[in-house]
């Protein structure tokens, strides 16, 4: 379930979020992959979850911009270090109603080929009993090899969860409008059926265990999504020279989330670390494909994003506005295991598992502001934009579980193991700006700028941030008739934003617990955390420069940009003197991380003919992320596989390594004595891409008729830490073909053998080439069009995730990544991004 990040020039934080913040129509939106396991982690997939950007419909947007670093988002205030995406969806104009509907549908189908498994049948030479004669085992004098087995329990036609999937999904939209009322409305639905089925000879076993006619469809396709997006956009004139504008949207969603990832249920990984020894009871190193599918964790979200926008130009020289918006999501984390269903050797969970986790998830959001225009002299004219901003947001959460239940019972309240709990998480910010730009002929605009904000997550005693801000940009030529140069424009900003802590890192608290005494069980408390009352945001300061260009009237242009971005107060959590407070850690700002890049953007019509047309675009960056500094006894601090320390990137691979091996007495096979390593953990490169490269290729033929476009996507320059194959090989069941298969390179022999000693071994390069999606659009003839009664239809022929290629990387995607986090730095029994192959077709009315 891990799936590919979204980061705005790279990493800024060790403890916080590095998600850009998402705005719509006005509204700060939600967005992110929460947790799908909950606190008390009873709904788990072994992966990651969900990202909340799948709930917006691309048929419904206007416009995206991208506000790259704290030069440019300085407005946006606290929360926006990371940068800031801005979505527009789509508006009424004052026209006839056009209508568009479309229909669509396709299939989907797993590109990997997992791992398969080994077995060596031998005799152990010191008892005479079977035993699994690994290559090593042979070489070393252990056994005698009789038999080899193999299998692919994930990829053979009988065993394999694999089955080809289907997506289909319809829609309309309608949009027009008079001098007193303009509007946009559209409704989508969307249902995808998943790769990942169930065996029908896992099917046949179930149905004959369990003495049922039939499995019910959940268990059959355990991988489901049904969707439906609503959205009525209207706007009038009022007040003479004003504008008064509703935004609303509905999404609801309902999602059977796989059991794929790392856990006993986890398919892939059961696959993986099963067995090809004919003799086993169960081939599966877990729960096998029917016992997985058995446990069922879902996600339905109903969201309404809602703003209310005025705007209202009393003077000539002055334009007022303001946005009343709310985010409100509520979604449902469930899971749930019939009595008898679930996995023999899971627990009390084979005796049947309830669990619910309902979210409210609010963010108000209140924008007003002015800004009035005045040519102040001569050809130098002023722009004053001044307002305020205020936003809330919060959480309310419910956890409730009960395990063991009665035959039939399917409820929180049949079982007789319950828990449950709850949680509350709310701030507030509240800011004010002024900017003011200067503009002298048009050509050249100096502006500065400065906010100020306060946030109910800052400690006591910090007080308030003030972000400042400072553009100079230069219209240096401007000519749209030239041969050589239209536009040059060089242009240098720097500006500061924030990042806000945790809603309670900086506050002390005390946890609810039950007390057992001599009368009985009574309420009581214990201490939860320390706060820190001088805790301050993490403040992104940046400066960047660059420059736009064009040439040959326009059909070329460039855009280039530098940017050092430097985040001071990094927020830690540290530990403190047991003395001091009761507490053993705070949050504190003890960290500096420095990050600097270039990116270029590059447009060039390249054919221009009445037959032929082809447009390139092409997007590139670079990024050197790094840790600069930690406060004095501030020690470099991690997690499983990463270590954030000073001069190395954030979240950095460490682990013990294989240094070298030597087949010492030729014999073709390594075994551990043979391999060296390092005696701790060592640095073993960035684990985020650093280098990003897109090719979007468009060629028009038939006087545009038809239209295909390629997009070529490269991302590289970190390691994937491909682990799946080290728990196969080594740590785990060590069923894999490198310790079986003799022949096997002499280098992933030595991985296998040592893995236990040096996980490391399996670090590989990220680097990748993918092939993101292919479309061909024809536009229809008028008598094809004149016989569905349209204005205009089309029809689209396209493919996503059609080819890869890996410059190392030997898992399943380097893309996705286990819990799909910063923290998680490895690609363990994950699920790649299938292949889609989809037909639309588009009717304008």
């Amino acid at each position: 379930m891990g799936g590919a990040r979204v980061r705005v020039r790279g990493l800024s934080s060790a403890s916080l979020s590095n998600d850009p913040l998402l705005i719509i129509d006005g509204v700060r939106m939600e967005q992110g992959s929460p947790d799908i396991s909950g606190k008390l982690g009873d709904t788990y997939v072994g992966g990651g979850s969900p990202n909340f950007l799948n709930n917006l419909n691309p048929d419904d947007i206007e416009s995206m911009e991208i506000v790259k670093g704290p030069s440019a988002a300085t407005l946006y205030g606290t929360q926006s270090a990371n940068g800031v995406i801005v979505i527009t969806t789509k508006k009424g104009r004052q026209t006839a109603p056009r209508w568009s509907v479309f229909g669509s549908g396709g299939t989907s189908e797993n590109t990997y080929d997992y791992g398969g498994q080994y077995y060596n049948k031998g005799v152990n030479k010191a008892n005479g009993r079977e035993i699994d004669c690994t290559l090593a085992r042979e070489a070393s004098g252990v056994c005698t090899l009789t038999q080899q087995y193999s299998r692919n329990l994930l990829m053979d036609a009988e065993t394999s969860p694999f089955k080809t999937g289907n997506r289909q999904a319809y829609g309309a939209q309608v949009s027009g409008g008079t001098e007193s009322l303009r509007y946009f409305v559209s409704g989508t639905w969307e249902n995808e059926i998943g790769v990942l089925q169930m065996p029908d000879a896992e099917v046949d076993s179930l149905i004959a265990s369990r003495g049922t006619p039939s499995i019910p469809r959940w268990q059959r396709l355990p991988n489901q999504l049904a969707k439906t997006s609503l959205r009525g956009n209207f706007g009038m004139p009022v007040w003479g020279n004003g504008d008064l504008s509703l935004s609303s949207g509905f999404i609801s969603s309902s999602n059977i989330i796989p059991q794929t990832g790392d856990n006993l249920y986890g398919v892939i990984g059961s696959g993986l670390f099963g067995t090809a020894n004919p003799a086993a009871p169960n081939a599966w190193g877990f729960a096998t494909p029917g016992q997985a599918f058995s446990r069922a964790t879902t996600r339905d979200v109903r969201q309404f994003i809602n703003s209310i926008s005025a705007n209202w130009k009393p003077r000539d020289w002055l334009a007022t506005r303001a946005i009343v918006g709310l985010d409100f999501m509520n979604w449902q984390d469930a899971a749930k295991i019939r009595t008898g269903e679930g996995c023999p050797f899971c627990g009390v969970e084979v005796d049947g598992l309830r669990a619910v986790n309902r979210y409210n998830n609010e963010r108000y959001s209140v924008d007003a502001g002015a800004t009035v225009t005045k040519t102040v002299w001569n050809d130098f004219n002023s722009k004053t934009a001044f307002g305020a901003q205020w936003n809330r947001d919060g959480r309310f959460v419910t956890f409730n579980s009960a395990k063991v239940l009665p035959p039939g019972g399917s409820t929180i309240d049949a079982g007789a193991q319950k828990t449950s709990g709850e949680q509350t998480t709310e701030f507030v910010t509240f800011g004010v700006y002024v900017e003011q730009q200067i503009g002298w002929k048009d050509k050249l605009f100096v502006t500065g700028a400065v906010r100020r904000d306060q946030n109910s997550a800052f400690g006591q005693d910090f007080g308030a941030a003030v972000y400042p801000k400072a553009t100079l940009s230069w219209v240096a030529r401007e000519n749209s008739g030239a041969k050589w140069v239209n536009n040059f424009r060089p242009r240098l900003a720097w500006g500061v934003s924030g990042q806000q802590p945790t809603a309670n890192a900086s506050i002390t608290f005390l946890n609810p617990v039950t007390a057992t005494l001599l009368s009985g069980e009574a309420p009581a408390a214990v201490f939860g955390a320390q706060g820190n009352n001088d805790l301050k945001p993490e403040r992104s300061r940046e400066i960047e420069g660059g420059f736009d260009f064009a040439t040959l009237r326009n059909r070329v242009s460039l855009q280039v940009t530098y940017y050092d971005k430097r985040t001071d107060d990094a927020i830690v959590q540290r530990d403190i003197s047991p003395s001091q407070t009761a507490g053993r850690a705070i949050f504190d700002n003890v960290g500096v991380v420095s990050n600097k890049g270039l990116e270029v953007s590059f447009n060039a019509r390249v054919l221009d003919f009445n037959n032929l047309q082809y447009d390139a675009q092409i997007e590139a960056s670079w990024n050197k992320n790094e840790l600069v500094s930690l406060a004095p006894g501030i020690k470099p601090f991690g997690g499983f596989g990463y270590q954030n320390a000073p001069g190395r990137p954030l979240f950095s691979n460490y682990w013990p390594n294989m240094t070298g091996f030597k087949d010492a007495n030729g014999d073709g096979v390594i075994v551990p004595s043979e391999v060296t390593t390092t005696t701790g953990p060592v640095y073993g490169g960035p684990s985020v891409p650093s280098r990003t490269f897109a090719l979007n290729n468009t060629v028009g033929l038939l006087k545009n008729k038809l239209r295909i476009n390629g997009l070529l996507d490269y991302r590289g320059g970190n390691i994937m830490h491909q682990i799946s194959d080290g728990f196969a090989c080594a740590l785990g069941p060590n069923n894999c073909a490198d310790t079986h298969v003799k022949g096997t390179p002499l280098d992933r022999q030595a991985r296998a053998v040592i893995a236990g000693a040096a996980l490391g071994a399996y670090w590989e390069k990220g680097d990748f080439i993918r092939l993101r999606e292919v479309s061909a659009t024809y536009t229809l003839p008028k008598t094809v069009t004149t016989l569905l009664k349209s204005r205009e239809s089309s029809i689209v022929f396209s493919g996503r995730n059609i080819w890869m290629w890996t410059k190392e990387f030997s898992g399943a995607d380097p893309e996705s990544q286990t819990q799909g986090t910063d923290a998680t730095p490895y690609s363990f029994v994950q699920l790649g991004q299938p292949r889609y192959f989809t037909v639309r077709v588009n009717l304008n009315y």
